[in-house]
């Protein structure tokens, strides 16, 4: 989609343009909350590439507008110089530019719905604009945007008025979040006004060039049919498919899509992912229809840009990334207190106090209780990363962080000891579960380091099971018999 979407910004004077985001020095990228200290610091541990930085810190994860700042705190080059070898008019206020595919991402390949960033020099200043790409994600030979022309977008004007077949642009390599696959089993159904059908038609058209069977509808509103976009090539792919349907909702003619329209299609698609993009008022009151209509806040994906910003996916505060020297302190510290319980436990410490309230089965009991709560609420992390929500998965990750020094607590307040057969099981469950948590957030993301962090997180996953399993077994044992 283009970054021309909302409210038209006003005219520029000649010597100045928008950037991609606000000016803030503090935050490098403001679509996931990372500051500049937290990059720094991240280089400090080891991210030595942009991917390494983007993969440790979240940043250029969203929009990628942020990733050209990435580049300079690793010194590469990320901008490549592209041909383009066609302008194709939809309508008569939007166009398709087609570009060259540069050599440095012709084997990277992207996913549907993410985007691209395109640079052009707009009256000798560098102005750079994030577009989706509406090319089919198997093409090789040509990346596709389709920009709406807006009376103050500065981009925009000067793809329309200035860019001719065989001139140079920039571009980055494709990116994005906002993507969604072909053997996903849940139907994806796209509720999109206006210029927002891009990222419905990249993701019909990838669908369509290798043979998805997941169920695809695609609604696009229009005022009039002057506005339609592509209407006819997405009505030929839904008569070929059996998979993928589309629905041209002229609005001047047939009214706005309603709240019955909605409780129709959720009825048809089942369990669905619903992608909303289109203007503000548009966004909003789809939205609104969504969750009036039942349908819960993990299965809407919106995306939307401002003029002049950067592309968000929700309206929701997105809580900051722990930076890589938060995690490193609480994983050192962490591996402290375990090494200091591993010893008071081994050599049998003796703590008054603890040991008389231990010994009383309503103290046993709640701290027990306690303690399962705590086990639980870390799972909130996987249950998050599994509804595929960015937002919730940012917060939970943070929490999932700060709670494991909580629960080495927890242990110590139950028990200082280690116990036996069952107590035992758990208590080393949880001391390996929280020493591998540990170490993840001691070592940074690297190439080098990334088979050995699978294979810690596996066993961290698996000990983390066993942990809560056994947990449960030995609380309703212990309070049973």
């Amino acid at each position: 989609m283009n970054e021309d979407l909302k409210t038209p910004i006003q005219e520029l004077p000649a010597v100045e343009a928008p950037p991609l985001s606000p000016a803030d020095d503090h935050f490098v990228c403001q679509c996931m909350s990372v500051t500049r200290d937290d990059l720094i610091e991240a280089v400090r541990c080891g991210a030595a590439t942009v991917k390494a930085l983007s993969a440790q810190t979240g940043a250029g994860t969203a929009c990628g507008g942020c990733l050209p700042k990435l580049a300079e705190l690793t010194a590469e080059t990320l901008w490549a110089k592209a041909t383009c070898l066609e302008i194709i008019a939809c309508n008569e206020d939007v166009r398709s530019f087609r570009f060259q595919i540069p050599e440095s991402s012709a084997s990277t390949g992207f996913e549907a719905g993410q985007r691209i960033v395109v640079q052009a020099l707009v009256r000798g200043v560098a102005v750079q604009r994030p577009y989706t790409l509406t090319s089919a994600s198997t093409r090789r030979d040509h990346y596709e945007i389709t920009v709406q022309r807006e009376p103050g977008g500065v981009m925009s004007n000067w793809l329309f008025d200035h860019l001719q077949v065989g001139d140079e642009i920039s571009l980055l390599p494709p990116g994005g979040s906002c993507s969604f696959v072909s053997y996903e089993r849940r139907p994806l159904v796209c509720l999109v006004g206006g210029i927002g059908l891009t990222p419905a038609l990249g993701i019909a058209r990838s669908f369509a060039a290798i043979g998805s069977k997941r169920r695809l509808h695609i609604e696009h509103s229009v005022s009039s049919l002057d506005r339609a976009i592509c209407d006819d090539e997405l009505a030929t792919l839904a008569a070929s498919s059996g998979s993928t349907t589309f629905r041209l909702r002229v609005t001047g003619e047939e009214g706005r899509i309603a709240r019955a329209d909605v409780i129709a299609l959720s009825g048809k698609f089942a369990d669905a992912d619903w992608l909303i993009c289109g203007s503000a008022n548009f966004q909003h009151g789809v939205r609104a229809l969504l969750e009036e209509s039942g349908i819960l806040a993990h299965r809407i994906h919106i995306e939307s840009f401002v003029a002049g910003s950067t592309p968000q996916q929700d309206d929701r505060e997105m809580a900051p990334v722990p930076s890589p020297r938060r995690r490193a302190i609480v994983g050192g510290l962490t591996l402290a207190a375990i090494a200091a319980f591993t010893a008071q436990a081994v050599f049998v410490a003796q703590w008054p106090l603890l040991h008389r309230l231990q010994t009383s089965i309503v103290y046993s009991a709640v701290t027990g209780f306690v303690l399962i709560l705590l086990v639980l609420l870390q799972w909130r992390l996987s249950y998050a990363r599994a509804r595929g929500d960015r937002q919730d998965t940012s917060r939970a990750y943070g929490l999932h962080i700060a709670i494991g020094p909580i629960v080495l607590g927890a242990i110590w307040l139950h028990s200082t000891h280690f116990g036996y057969a069952l107590s035992m099981a758990v208590s080393a469950s949880f001391l390996l579960s929280l020493a591998s948590g540990a170490i993840l957030s001691l070592r940074p993301r690297s190439e080098t380091w990334k088979w050995p962090r699978r294979i810690i997180v596996g066993c961290h996953i698996l000990l983390s099971c066993a942990g809560s399993g056994l947990a449960l077994v030995h609380g309703f044992t212990a309070l049973w018999f």
